[in-house]
């Protein structure tokens, strides 16, 4: 008897929605009556569980235009089929923005889901108005034939339009109980190399440059006073270009820069660190779910700005991500 498959649509934009993307094909869609594919505008290297993926070119003006809208018709095409499912993490992008607001989602018997995207997930988010952002979109919705919905939740998880919500932390995220759908981030069997520290960088986006060297220069006098400290990692954010480390640092530790578009959940295991430091993020949340008790992290921020991530510090009690305030 022919098995009607069901086509899975995973629309990403950053490293870590690839990853998260992937985790759930692994932890739930593996049976042979399921048809994963990936779209996403940044590159995948290597193997892949996906029976397909597809890179969406974000620049140039009107081939992101084309871009967009060939990508929407093949989206389309496939949807209209039937029986599908289509998974973003939030309705702020472009295409994210078109299938939860004015695709036919009940015409085709299409489902959509959220998917998680970071500690967006653990409290009530509004995006702020970007004038030369939103009309950016404006523009190459109605270019491409929709009306491109302005709206500060991006993540409206009590839409009824919403199936089902994947998370790492159930407890903590927003959204009917019934709809969330847990997904387990732990790995068994890592074994971190005693004296392998990995610091994380970026910029908060609360934070100005000098207090974020502030936090380095934290992190830095930490690892001096280390009795051990065999390797120094560094993970720069694939968005920063402030150089806040290296004014920190001016050769005061010896780093391997370990700089790339993977987030740090896929390569981790290759640099086995026992401590991570970091300013408070979603990488942190996300590496102390994959290895508990295995890995020491230190999250740094600045006293004065503490109450801007109240929401955040009850989920680092919950994990023992230890705070530092400056």
């Amino acid at each position: 008897m022919k098995i009607e498959k069901q086509t899975n649509i995973f629309i990403a934009h950053t490293p870590l929605q690839n990853f998260i993307a992937t985790e759930i094909v692994k932890q739930f869609f593996m049976e042979d009556n399921f048809e994963n594919r990936l779209y996403t505008s940044v590159f995948v290297e290597g193997d892949s569980l996906f029976e397909e993926r597809y890179f969406i070119n974000k620049k140039g003006g009107f081939k992101k235009i084309f871009q967009f809208a060939k990508i929407k018709r093949q989206i389309n095409r496939l949807l209209k089929e039937g029986n599908g499912n289509i998974f973003i993490p939030h309705t702020a992008a472009l295409l994210d923005n078109y299938y939860f607001y004015d695709f036919p989602l009940e015409r085709y018997n299409v489902k959509i889901n959220f998917y998680y995207e970071g500690i967006l997930y653990f409290y009530h988010y509004l995006e702020p108005y970007k004038t030369h952002t939103h009309l950016v979109r404006k523009t190459i919705g109605f270019l491409s034939g929709f009306n491109y919905r302005i709206e500060p939740e991006i993540l409206p998880v009590n839409n009824d339009k919403v199936n089902k919500i994947f998370t790492i932390l159930k407890k903590f995220t927003l959204g009917p109980k019934e709809k969330l759908n847990e997904i387990s981030l732990l790995q068994e069997g890592y074994t971190p190399q005693p004296g392998n520290i990995l610091i994380l960088g970026g910029k908060p986006t609360l934070l100005n440059n000098e207090e974020v060297i502030s936090l380095y220069n934290e992190m830095i006098e930490f690892i001096l006073n280390l009795e051990l400290k065999t390797q120094i990692f560094f993970k720069g954010h694939h968005a920063d270009v402030s150089n806040n480390f290296e004014k920190a640092n001016i050769g005061r530790i010896n780093i391997i820069d370990i700089t790339r578009n993977s987030p740090v959940e896929e390569v981790i295991e290759d640099f086995s660190p026992s401590i991570i430091l970091s300013y408070p993020s979603s990488g942190l949340v996300n590496l102390k779910a994959m290895y508990g008790e295995n890995i020491e992290v230190n999250s740094y921020y600045i006293r004065q700005k503490n109450e801007h991530l109240s929401k955040l510090w009850p989920i680092f009690d919950e994990l023992q991500i230890k705070k530092i305030l400056i």
